[in-house]
């Protein structure tokens, strides 16, 4: 027997556990690799619906831009302009607060005085209104109401006529009917 064996002088590798480590290791890389194609190809596609949006964009963005202009004529400007009056002439129709208008007329009008009608005239700025008065001092009350209010400029009396009219118990009496224009309405 040889007691002089240094066995430290050899080397012991194990190689059963050198290929399990470098299977185990290369199980490993390939599951990253893996993961990491998955990730690469959802990047992808989520750049690829990015594109998609941009460009969906991008040909509204340029629908709404509209071709290049090109420069109007005299007469394509005319008619133009003429059609943005127009526009702007309804707009101003449309904002106006119609029952503000008759909230005040309801406060302005005294007892026996009843309004028949309003015609506006928005390129005037005036307002035309036919009424029915029981008497003449009741429709003086209500012309000097609207002289002395200050939403209106001027109040023009154009016509009044004494009329036959039937009150709430059909009996025939006379009243005053009258025609006024009011300036500074709208």
């Amino acid at each position: 027997m040889k007691l002089h064996v240094n066995l430290a002088s050899r080397r012991y590798v194990n190689n059963r556990m050198v290929t399990y480590g470098f299977l185990s290791l290369a199980l490993v890389l390939i599951m990253l690799a893996l993961w990491f194609g998955q990730t690469l190809v959802a990047h992808r596609q989520q750049l690829v619906s990015y594109e998609q949006q941009a460009q969906e964009v991008s040909a509204q963005l340029n629908r709404l831009r509209g071709e290049p202009r090109k420069p109007l004529s005299v007469a394509e400007r005319v008619a133009l302009e003429e059609t943005f009056t127009q526009a702007g002439h309804l707009l101003k129709r449309d904002a106006f607060r119609w029952t503000a208008l008759l909230d005040q007329m309801e406060e302005l009008v005294p007892t026996g005085v009843s309004l028949a009608g309003f015609r506006p005239d928005y390129a005037k700025n005036r307002l035309a209104m036919t009424g029915r008065a029981r008497g003449l001092k009741e429709m003086r009350v209500f012309l000097d109401r609207l002289l002395k209010d200050q939403g209106f400029e001027r109040v023009f009396l154009q016509s009044h006529s004494r009329i036959m009219v039937k009150d709430y118990a059909d009996q025939e009496r006379q009243a005053i009917a009258f025609a006024l224009e009011v300036d500074g309405v709208f």
